[in-house]
């Protein structure tokens, strides 16, 4: 006869054995997974995706290949909307840019897809802004010129849907100034250029961004060097002795910025994402990864999926409660 302590000891065994026992691995990727790019080649979003293909090859294993593929259009639309229609099997994946990819989900324009939906596997980088003018043309030397002036400053940008668009736009409403924006420039680099040229009285810039331009020792940038920080949107120290947001009673307005955020279509099988989102995690803390954007100006801040998907609700639910300003700005630029 089995006494109580003998079955007992039986069913801690079995559980100690289940436990000990490893997890069944999945068979994933099966084929190459198309690492796709929202922009054009030469960019910030292709740099830094074909860079961290090879290292998320590494980690997930296997012969298969991460494949980078450019599909700009739409202010990034194109690539999003591309991905929520593929099939749900880990095969695709995207790295967004928040807020930007999220606009037309907030002030209700046809998307073909929502941000709200997508399986979010984990963080790559951030950025914030600080507002720079021309030493030789700027007319308006400090922040405090800015907000007593009751001209209307210009400003060049690329235009709306850009993560720079949607953060001036709020934070110029937040300070009582209007603007005007001058549009169509590619790139930050190049509308940098227009403030200098003084087509415009000053711009938003990555912190990164402007560092990289003003370091340059290549000739074609020297004329960066004439930029200068006025304002930092940050609630701390600001790192270039400029007034902050934050010093100036804005405190909320240091969630505006940047997030590159990797994401995989929605409905994607739980056990397949879990293994996207650890290689992803491990490919952007990889030494060699991590050096290499501190290096280009382009330092890493990882996030992991749980943590992803919870930014991705905080930056919707904050940039939500602008979308009248943001929707107006939007039809004004077009």
């Amino acid at each position: 006869m089995i006494s109580k302590f003998t079955t007992a000891a039986l069913a801690l065994g079995a559980v100690a054995a289940l436990a000990a026992a490893p997890a069944q691995a999945i068979d994933f990727p099966k084929k190459n997974i198309t690492f796709l790019i929202a922009y054009g080649p030469g960019g910030g979003f292709d740099t830094i995706t074909r860079k961290l293909a090879p290292y998320l090859k590494k980690y997930l294993g296997g012969k298969v290949n991460i494949i980078a593929k450019n599909l700009p259009g739409g202010r990034g639309k194109k690539a999003a909307s591309f991905l929520a229609k593929r099939k749900p099997d880990g095969s695709h994946i995207l790295m967004f840019n928040m807020p930007g990819h999220a606009m037309p989900n907030i002030i209700g324009e046809k998307a073909g897809y929502d941000v709200r939906k997508i399986d979010w596997l984990g963080r790559v980088a951030q950025f914030r802004y600080i507002i720079v003018t021309s030493v030789k043309k700027g007319k308006y030397k400090t922040i405090q010129d800015v907000l007593k002036t009751k001209n209307q400053i210009k400003i060049p940008i690329t235009g709306p849907g850009t993560t720079g668009y949607l953060a001036s736009a709020i934070l110029w409403n937040a300070l009582g100034v209007q603007p005007k924006y001058i549009t169509g420039y590619k790139s930050s680099s190049k509308y940098a250029l227009g403030v200098i040229r003084g087509d415009g009285d000053l711009t938003i810039l990555a912190k990164g961004s402007f560092k990289k331009y003003v370091s340059s020792k290549k000739k074609k940038r020297a004329a960066f060097k004439d930029l200068k920080p006025i304002l930092e949107i940050t609630n701390g120290k600001s790192e270039f002795g400029v007034p902050t947001t934050g010093e100036l009673g804005k405190k909320d307005l240091a969630i505006l910025g940047g997030d590159r955020i990797v994401g995989t279509t929605p409905g994607t099988p739980k056990a397949i994402k879990t293994k996207l989102a650890n290689a992803l995690y491990k490919a952007v803390t990889d030494p060699e990864f991590v050096a290499w954007g501190k290096k280009v100006g382009r330092p890493v801040s990882p996030l992991n999926s749980a943590d992803a998907t919870k930014l991705v609700g905080k930056l919707f639910s904050y940039y939500v409660g602008y979308k009248d300003i943001l929707a107006a700005s939007n039809k004004k630029t077009r």
